[in-house]
């Protein structure tokens, strides 16, 4: 009887060192930042659709692709911590029209997309822009003009085809 009570009390004992032996195996893990605003779950994911464009139209000399608007929503804007914020738009910028985003997966290499602040101001593609104010504590609507440029080359050989245009970016905010 002696030796079950003793064996019992040694394997509880080596039982309870083994469990406190075990490795880490759960990891908690996050950033705190001081950012003046946040981008909401529903606003983090911004789509610019440019619709139909006629090939015979942008092959015409006074043609001009269409702008279409680009806002960013920013929320909850603490203006005790900034007031001025920097937005730059990272992604692949295409290697004739420089500043500007190229297109992914496509044959149309002559077209690229560019930025602007709605005064016309361009934002080069993986560049900040200028400073921006944030206008209010709350919600911010950062509005931008986004276009399709197409190079000299592509439209005097008329190397542009038809086909779906595609690009993708990722907004970064720097404030002051």
């Amino acid at each position: 009887m002696k030796s079950k009570i003793l064996f019992i009390a040694l394997f509880g004992f080596l039982a309870s060192h083994l469990s406190l032996a075990a490795t880490n195996n759960v990891k908690v893990k996050g950033s705190l930042v001081n950012a003046p605003c946040v981008v909401m779950p529903a606003d983090k994911n911004v789509e610019v659709d440019f619709g139909d464009i006629r090939l015979l139209d942008i092959y015409d000399s006074s043609f001009q692709f269409p702008r279409k608007e680009l806002t960013l929503v920013l929320s909850n804007c603490d203006l005790t911590i900034a007031k001025k914020m920097k937005v730059k738009f990272s992604g692949a910028e295409h290697n004739q029209l420089l500043g500007f985003l190229a297109l992914s997966g496509t044959d149309n290499q002559g077209l690229g997309i560019g930025v602007e602040l709605v005064d016309g101001t361009a934002v080069k593609i993986n560049q900040f822009s200028s400073l921006l104010p944030l206008i209010q504590a709350g919600k911010n609507e950062l509005r931008f003009n986004t276009f399709l440029k197409a190079t000299p080359e592509s439209i005097s050989n008329k190397q542009i085809k038809a086909g779906h245009i595609v690009a993708t970016a990722t907004f970064l905010f720097e404030y002051e």
